[in-house]
């Protein structure tokens, strides 16, 4: 799903391609946007509803597709280099740590809000070091945020303290009269930042969607309807927004960043065409809701996208691939009008058991039933085409601390006469007495409804039944976050990469509407959570990463499942994509060929 992002909730675009290429892509239509030139239009999609576009409130990946591109934040990931390397965005240069154990932030000087009424004569004013200041109290405040504080909980002197003040004081909190110990402003462009303690996680939660920078004038105006009235410094104005229909992002003309200078070898002759040029290169993205893949294929056949995930049905029309191997290509006759790419995600995909229900939650047994049950080798090669890595860790495979670097083992062998056994432990042998359980989706599509029936027949073979779910992907988040459910189709896709911000995820105090929204509590498992958060990575770090796989094993919390290869395809007149995984939809480095 991207899941719970940021922490987020990340649905897999089950998106298709189409077979030729029209000339709709890049018909030219006269706009006041390039000063009556025809102007470069990029085509792309939402796949559900955003569910907020007020960054502190923001949760879920499908909202973030819309904030990453109307805000900005302190620290950003490069675009292009691999490992993913955290890089200045709104400050002039990283953090710098100071004498006295501060950290010292230098804001970018020159960089301006978007215009808009809730300035003084409409003209967006200069980012100032006020303005990240009130962002991290608002994003501290309990009042706004419910949903991603745990991304800083612990991390900076006092905000804690802040947060729970805000949940006390009298309503709307009083920013003004109200500080956070640890964030000293020094001047318009300086503030420092006092940390609980020296850790390599500190910086991290910067990068994330919900820290991106708010002006206080904008949310003072529009009040409730900020998460609809975005005001930021992102490569994007909001020209149009449309729940049900297409919402069009324009550009920023006075946007401040410009194409990286730096990358792999692979990107030189991308650098060597773009590097150094102002963004972003495209003046508007229109961004129709398509929510079944097969009218993103229609539109993709007429050439009115121009990029999209392949979906399951169409894998086999377009894609050459070896079964149980990730080698993968194109057909050879799709070559002159497409490209093909493919990567593992940052993301692991579980089915995850709401701890709180009466049977299952206080069924180890019944639980570790379930997990033998499930064939998830077979599910990636039916269901994904063979798009997945099977999971035995919680933590996706690109990121250090997984699987490769334990030696921990998961349920990825389907085991049915150790599930009977189980079953019979349980107290229910052949599942006689069992109820039915529910597992949520995220949503109606057929490609839910077929991982559902997969999992159904799959776990009916020792005499388990499952029921599905299938709803809205805001009410899945209501559902989900309020832990009061019986299974549900989960995942997570990295805030940053690190292994603790999956391990977070099942951290006891996370509880609740926090990440650990399955509500698992297990004093070991919290012990050493803490002792490895702060560590850095190596064979100590990851021998207690190990200790935690094995808890999860045994207690089955959830089900570790897959992390899947995000595939998909892009119109050959598309120039300078590159697949970012902490970056879902980098649309300011995106170009057309004229």
């Amino acid at each position: 799903m991207k899941y719970l992002n940021r922490r987020t909730l990340c649905l897999t675009l089950g998106l298709t391609l189409g077979m030729s290429f029209s000339s709709a892509c890049t018909k030219k239509k006269p706009s006041e946007l390039s000063g009556g030139k025809a102007p470069k239009i990029f085509y792309h999609y939402m796949l559900q509803e955003a569910k907020t576009i007020d960054p502190q409130r923001q949760f879920d990946s499908i909202s973030a597709q819309l904030v990453e591109n109307l805000y900005d934040t302190l620290v950003q990931y490069n675009y292009l280099k691999r490992p993913y390397e955290l890089e200045p965005a709104l400050l002039e240069k990283m953090p710098e740590k100071q004498a006295d154990g501060t950290y010292l932030f230098t804001i970018r000087k020159g960089v301006k809000f978007h215009d808009n009424a809730a300035f003084p004569g409409g003209k967006g004013r200069e980012l100032s070091s006020d303005d990240a200041i009130f962002t991290l109290k608002r994003f501290a405040d309990a009042n706004v945020n419910d949903r991603s504080y745990s991304l800083m909980q612990g991390v900076i002197d006092g905000m804690d303290a802040f947060r729970e003040l805000s949940k006390k004081a009298p309503k709307p909190f009083d920013y003004a009269k109200n500080e956070i110990a640890g964030i000293k402003k020094v001047d318009a462009y300086t503030f420092k930042i006092k940390f609980t303690k020296d850790s390599p996680l500190n910086i991290f939660p910067l990068a994330a969607t919900p820290m991106s920078i708010v002006p206080h004038e904008a949310v003072e105006k529009y009040g409730d309807d900020f998460a609809k009235n975005p005001v930021g410094t992102g490569p994007f104005i909001m020209k149009s927004y449309s729940r049900r229909g297409t919402t069009v992002l324009a550009r920023n003309p006075n946007y401040w960043e410009k194409f990286p200078t730096q990358g792999q070898e692979s990107d030189k002759d991308t650098i060597a065409d773009a590097g150094g040029k102002q963004l972003p290169f495209v003046d508007e993205v229109h961004l129709p809701l398509i929510e079944e893949t097969q009218p993103a294929m229609l539109k993709f056949k007429k050439g009115q996208l121009h990029w999209v995930a392949i979906g399951k049905d169409d894998f086999g029309s377009f894609v050459q691939h070896a079964p149980g191997t990730k080698d993968f290509s194109l057909k050879p006759e799709f070559n002159k009008d497409f490209s093909l790419y493919f990567a593992p995600m940052l993301s692991t995909s579980f089915l995850k058991f709401g701890m709180r229900d009466p049977l299952l939650g206080k069924n180890k047994a019944l639980r570790q039933a379930i997990a033998l049950s499930l064939n998830t080798a077979g599910y990636v090669e039916l269901i994904l085409n063979g798009r997945g890595i099977l999971s035995n860790s919680i933590v996706p495979v690109e990121i250090a601390g997984a699987a490769r670097d334990t030696g921990s083992k998961g349920y990825t062998e389907v085991n049915l006469e150790l599930a009977k056994k189980k079953l019979v432990e349980a107290g229910f042998p052949g599942g006689k007495g069992l109820p039915a359980f529910t597992i949520e989706y995220r949503a109606s599509t057929k490609d839910q409804r077929q991982a559902f029936e997969f999992t159904r027949n799959e776990l009916a073979k020792v005499g388990i039944t499952v029921n599905g779910n299938f709803q809205t992907f805001s009410n899945f988040l209501e559902k989900s976050t309020s832990g009061n459910f019986q299974i549900a189709d989960f995942g997570w896709n990295a805030d940053y990469p690190d292994a603790e911000n999956f391990y977070a995820l099942l951290y006891g105090p996370n509880k609740a509407p926090l990440p650990n929204d399955g509500v698992f509590e297990n004093a070991k498992y919290d012990e050493l959570y803490l002792k490895s958060r702060d560590m850095p990575n190596g064979p100590e770090r990851y021998k207690i990463f190990a200790e935690m796989d094995a808890i999860v094993k045994d207690e089955v919390p959830l089900i570790n499942t897959f992390t899947q290869l995000a595939m998909g395809m892009t119109q050959n007149n598309v120039k300078n994509f590159k697949r970012n995984m902490m970056s879902e939809y980098p649309y300011k480095y995106f170009d057309l060929k004229e």
